[in-house]
């Protein structure tokens, strides 16, 4: 199998049921140079997320942005335990077989051995910052590849960047003298009560969205952000997801546009994003799959509609 791509791994389900990625959202107006900021630039030939190989503990932001017009993934993650990168990435390669006895303990494995930690979905003009908070160790930073790593930004663009973490943490972060903080959009997956997992969110956001994502639930999410048709409701969704498991092609297709969002966190992660909305009906969805089932969550009931105002 090819060098895997990192949202792929977790979204494949993007290229089936939605439309590709495509810029439908106003640029983000340009926030004041802070520390702990660290810009991205995701093209084809990779990106280098510039700052020091080694970074002190604590929180850091990534805003995440590209100028290509399919848009890209850009994922962050660590390793658990004695795995290794090229352990995890036959793990994914395994994942996908068509032999279900091959194919959940190899997904059940990627989850035990990858501790993600976020990252972004963008598109051109519509930036995402990512938020996450980093321990002692040794982390990564993706957006094709689990093989070839560079250590920093190394001669120029990677599709595999590794950094280290470690030393004393930040000092405390002033507060932000220059504009009002946003109104924040808390987002947390569950587990249901009869072993379901589910989003709780509000249905109502601001369209300077402000996202803070806590997996509560058994599994890796993410948040990932498409437009909807006006008027689009859960139950639509749930028709179209149905109409396309059982192999029929005449359900309504709700969605328009993937905005972007923010990719998986581990469970009992909390991290945070940032993106720009146009006033409208979006779906919330997380793609990864079920370890149990092999089957993507957001076709399991992992979607919640709601309007951006």
């Amino acid at each position: 199998m090819p060098a895997l791509r990192a949202l792929n791994v977790l979204t494949a389900a993007l290229a089936v049921a939605l439309p590709p990625l495509a810029s439908a959202a106003p640029a983000a107006a340009a926030a004041p140079s802070r520390p702990r900021i660290v810009p991205v630039e995701v093209t084809g030939d990779g990106f280098c997320a510039p700052g020091p190989n080694t970074r002190p503990p604590g929180p850091l932001t990534f805003r995440v942005s590209t100028p290509d017009a399919a848009g890209h993934w850009w994922a962050l993650m660590r390793l658990r335990g004695a795995a290794t990168m090229d352990q995890v990435r036959q793990e994914f390669a395994d994942s996908y077989s068509p032999d279900p006895a091959v194919s959940l303990p190899a997904l059940r494995a990627v989850y035990r051995d990858v501790d993600f930690r976020g990252g972004a979905s963008v598109t051109p003009g519509a930036p995402v910052s990512v938020t996450s908070v980093f321990e002692p160790g040794t982390y990564y930073m993706s957006d094709t590849a689990l093989e070839g790593a560079t250590d920093g930004c190394g001669t120029g663009r990677t599709h595999l960047q590794r950094f280290r973490v470690a030393g004393p943490a930040w000092p405390a972060r002033p507060a932000p003298s220059v504009r009002q903080p946003r109104r924040r959009t808390v987002i947390e997956a569950r587990t249901t009560a009869g072993g379901g997992q589910r989003f709780t969110m509000p249905r109502s956001w601001p369209s300077h969205a402000s996202v803070v994502v806590r997996n509560r639930a058994e599994q890796p999410h993410e948040v990932i952000i498409v437009a909807v048709a006006p008027g689009t409701v859960d139950a639509d969704v749930t028709r179209y997801f149905d109409a396309l498991e059982n192999g029929e092609t005449g359900a309504p297709n709700p969605f328009g546009a993937t905005i972007g969002g923010m990719l998986a966190i581990s469970p009992g992660r909390v991290a945070s994003f940032r993106i720009d909305l146009r006033p409208g009906r979006y779906c919330v969805l997380s793609f990864v799959r079920n370890p149990r089932t092999g089957v993507k969550s957001a076709f399991e009931g992992m979607f919640t509609t709601v309007t951006v105002r």
